[in-house]
């Protein structure tokens, strides 16, 4: 009898265990989704207000460039602060500021005359805010949930990510046609509000199995020290380092081969509709969805890593394919063509970008202590950050030099090498040994 109550309250702890994490999912999920698209909505609407109302082109470069400025700046003291200090403070305090500085920026705009810099100052404080926000909550995942859902919890939030790309702008369409730009921001700062309400809720201790080695965080050193360990501790790791080699390699491919080119010889030499080219760049989100949906049951089939390699090495012979309406017709093809022949391309390229991001955040989050993770995640993407804007000037001179298929088919035969290098190298060799 008593084995039977002892075994009955250990079931009861367990579906209590497992209703928290499902609550958990579900309030980050609504948290992320809420922020994300107040940013997302914000973004295309203040670009939008900017051309309309200034007609200025530099006006609306400026406002995107606010928008990289923040991430390259504070992205590596955002991993050292999201390790050092309460992660549920900065989540839901970045949220929360973001609310009220918003709810500022209203109170200015409708008081006094309008000042173009005051959306400029806008841009720059909300995109610092999201940038401390988004690392926070990102090395938080592990804390979350069990590591069995590490899984479905990236895969999800990658959807989110991958759906506010899509209904973001159609989203802010619809609200500068019927909304002033005084009152999207009002509604855009109770957003954040709101957001922050509901992380707050969030039990960010539920697996404390993730945060061993915590106690050690106050015998870090000094600051500089801090925000060195994160860019040290990748390059020890042989694992971590191939992921970042992989990475490097992939996000140079894709920007090269794909971000620069593709709307080069879509709007310059064939001059295609723009609402087709809309839906062909749509295809790309879409794919992400699609990719992140199917994951957990993919990675039940094939381990992390082989999965990285096959994605990888599909994806350099894969893009190939963007070049060969280019190749076969002399003329420009039927629009109707390039709609469902690039549509289909870019939806299995969003696949391939799900199938080897997801995995690796898995990878990372699996292996990194939970006190140095917010720094090993900022690193990584502080170095992608670097590389984007170097891949697209490098893309952007050579498509003056060379003709767009032999660009793509250049970018296409660099990636194939350096997959076929890597993955026969001994560092290489063992990130696909290693699970």
């Amino acid at each position: 009898m008593l084995k039977y109550q002892a075994n009955s309250d250990e079931n009861n702890l367990e579906i209590k265990s497992d209703k928290r994490e499902d609550l958990n999912l579900i309030l980050f999920l609504s948290g992320k989704t809420i922020s994300l698209f107040g940013s997302a909505i914000y973004a295309f609407v203040v670009g939008l207000y900017l051309l309309r109302t200034t007609s200025s082109a530099f006006s609306f470069a400026l406002n995107l460039a606010l928008y990289t400025i923040p991430v390259v700046l504070f992205n590596p003291i955002a991993g050292v602060i999201a390790d050092r200090f309460n992660k549920k403070i900065l989540v839901v305090g970045s949220d929360l500021i973001n609310g009220i500085f918003l709810s500022l920026i209203y109170l200015a705009l409708t008081n006094f005359s309008f000042n173009l810099y005051i959306l400029y100052f806008s841009t720059f404080v909300m995109t610092s805010l999201t940038v401390f926000f988004d690392i926070a909550l990102e090395s938080a995942k592990p804390s979350l949930v069990r590591e069995s859902a590490l899984v479905k919890i990236n895969s999800q939030a990658r959807v989110i990510e991958s759906l506010s790309h899509i209904l973001g702008p159609l989203l802010g369409g619809v609200i500068y046609s019927f909304i002033n730009l005084e009152g999207f921001i009002l509604i855009n700062a109770l957003s954040f509000l709101i957001s922050a309400l509901i992380e707050y809720f969030i039990d960010y201790h539920y697996n404390r199995q993730s945060e061993k080695g915590r106690e050690d965080n106050k015998n870090l050193g000094t600051f500089i020290f801090r925000l060195k360990e994160g860019f040290y501790y990748i390059f020890r790791s042989k694992k971590l380092k191939s992921l970042v080699y992989i990475f490097v390699a992939l996000n140079f491919f894709f920007n090269f081969t794909l971000i620069v080119p593709l709307p080069y010889l879509m709007n310059t030499i064939w001059k295609i509709n723009p609402d087709k080219y809309g839906l062909i760049q749509a295809a790309f989100p879409v794919g992400m969805i699609t990719g992140a949906l199917l994951t957990e049951k993919i990675m039940d089939q094939i381990g992390y890593n082989i999965l990285i390699r096959n994605i990888a090495l599909i994806s350099a012979v894969g893009v190939t394919a963007f070049a060969v309406p280019i190749i076969l017709f002399q003329n420009t093809p039927g629009e109707n063509l390039i709609l469902i022949y690039y549509s289909f391309l870019m939806f299995l390229s969003g696949i391939s970008v799900a199938w080897i991001d997801v995995p690796a955040n898995v990878i990372i989050q699996k292996i990194v202590p939970h006190n140095i993770l917010g720094r090993v995640l900022s690193v990584k993407m502080s170095i992608i950050k670097i590389i984007v804007p170097a891949a697209l000037l490098i893309s952007s001179f050579m498509i003056k030099v060379l003709e767009v298929e032999y660009l793509i088919i250049t970018g296409a035969a660099v990636f194939l090498s350096f997959n076929l290098i890597f993955f026969n190298s001994k560092l290489g060799k063992e990130f696909i040994k290693n699970k």
